[in-house]
């Protein structure tokens, strides 16, 4: 008895051994260089701090024709509208409309066309502005530039209202909302990127700490090039992008390491109980051979020392059960279930010899 429960301790150890290497085969596998040493010395040190874009002179297109004018006119015309601006400024807009009617029905002159697009240049501008404000509040990143938000929604709000403003203001003030609102979102989503990056980095490091680039290595290099392309649109000027990737990159680094830290404490704590009913059977073995020992008389029933049994007992369902829990690349996920059934099945053999 005590010999058949050495045995079943012998095979929970060999269900502990296959437990470390559920994510790493029968091999150990080295360890990926961390995704932070993969372009480092590519990213910028410092995020510059971006002014409002200064107002310029509408192009004069004095060599142009008023054709050409009036193409460029409908061109810009239909950039406002498809950016919302005659829902957005409905009264700078019919204001233009007005404008654009009248012309249409005269000889425009060259000065008149040039203020007319004037008009729709900053329609569009007023339009963009506001849809970047609504970027930049969904997405927190007021913070990051808060002087020229502030700014740039302060004049937003005023021209979002009833005024007063002539249309030479109001597209000056248009154009500087919309360039204050770009200063802010691209100094935001640089930084809200870099701090993502590091965050993917820590996430990447736990997941290495339970070898999931082994255990589930398709997905693992699935967020290794996510991250990468984090790093290519980072220095190629598109911090937004940047942010997405390194978002994806992140998240899937911290859903391996649940995934697989689940499974093998589920691996565990399945082998820490194995360990408990080997060690109970032993402990009955140890009661009865003091409370019943055998001794050396014969015993009715129980064949002599040397009798031959009909068939050998080598214990081969124990060994075929250990080289199944210590297979190569065995699923944490299905160890728990291993673990269990190699261990059922030896006791009942035992207990039914």
């Amino acid at each position: 008895m005590m010999f058949k429960s050495k045995i079943l301790m012998l095979t929970v150890f060999a269900a502990s051994a296959s437990l470390f290497m559920v994510s790493c085969g029968s091999a150990p596998a080295a360890e990926p260089a961390p995704v932070e040493e993969t372009a480092e010395e590519k990213i910028e040190e410092q995020i510059p701090e971006t002014e409002p874009e200064e107002i310029s002179d509408t192009d004069s297109d004095s060599d142009g024709t008023i054709d050409s004018l009036w193409d460029s006119i409908d061109s810009l015309r239909q950039s406002a509208i498809d950016s919302g601006a005659d829902k957005l400024a409905p009264e700078a807009f019919k204001a233009a409309e007005d404008e654009y009617n009248r012309l249409k029905e005269g000889n425009a002159s060259e000065e008149e066309l040039l203020a007319l697009k004037a008009r729709y240049e900053a329609l569009k501008s007023f339009a963009e502005a506001k849809a970047k404000k609504e970027k930049i509040d969904a997405l927190g990143l007021a913070s990051y530039n808060q002087k020229i938000y502030d700014e740039g929604a302060a004049l937003i709000e005023e021209l979002s209202g009833d005024n007063t403003l002539s249309s030479a203001e109001w597209g000056t003030k248009a154009v500087s909302a919309n360039g204050a609102m770009t200063a802010v979102l691209e100094t935001g989503l640089r930084a809200k990127a870099r701090e993502e990056r590091e965050a993917a980095v820590e996430a990447q490091k736990k997941a290495n700490s339970v070898k999931c680039y082994v255990s589930r290595k398709a997905e693992y290099e699935t967020f290794v090039n996510a991250f990468k392309s984090g790093d290519q649109k980072f220095v190629t000027k598109n911090p937004e992008g940047a942010l997405e990737k390194y978002t994806k990159a992140k998240n899937g680094f911290n859903e391996l390491y649940e995934s697989v830290g689940n499974a093998r404490a589920k691996a565990q704590a399945a082998i820490d109980e194995a360990k408990k009913r080997v060690a109970a059977s032993e402990n009955v073995a140890v009661q009865a051979d003091i409370e019943k020992p055998l001794g050396d008389e014969p015993v009715e029933g129980i064949e002599e020392a040397d009798t031959k049994l009909l068939e050998e007992d080598d214990y081969s369902e124990a060994e075929s059960a250990e080289v199944d829990l210590t297979a190569e690349e065995v699923p944490a996920e299905d160890l728990v279930e291993k673990i269990e059934d190699g261990v059922n099945s030896i006791t009942d053999t035992l207990e039914a010899k």
